[in-house]
């Protein structure tokens, strides 16, 4: 879907006692046909604890996602006007690259110091 934004807000969300926080960002989209008349308004959410790029009132998008109880989620969207991608991450990203790096050092670790032990032979 394509249209002009209207009525950007955001606000954050506070998870349980456990869960982290995250950032939701909504707005509305005015999908306009080749006459110039509103079609429809479609309410579009993101969610996530970092956000890269911005959307402003009056900015022109391109969004697909999932339509779940009238409102269209997405996870990015392409800003017409600026050119920048708009998109939200989620620590479950975050926390899986860091945790993959987490164990390629240690496999990496254990490798060098695998071959820096003494062979026990004179």
């Amino acid at each position: 879907m394509e249209g002009t934004v209207r009525d950007v807000q955001t606000r954050t969300e506070h998870g349980g006692k456990d869960a982290a926080s995250q950032f939701v960002l909504n707005l509305r989209v005015e999908e306009y046909d080749d006459a110039l008349d509103r079609v429809r308004i479609v309410p579009i959410e993101m969610k996530g604890v970092i956000f890269e790029g911005s959307v402003a009132n009056g900015d022109r998008i391109r969004a697909s996602g999932r339509m779940r109880s009238g409102t269209l989620r997405v996870k990015k969207l392409h800003n017409l006007t600026t050119g920048a991608d708009v998109s939200a991450r989620s620590y479950s990203k975050i926390g899986c690259a860091i945790f993959l790096l987490f164990v390629v050092a240690m496999v990496v670790f254990f490798v060098v110091m695998s071959g820096m032990q003494p062979s026990g032979q004179p």
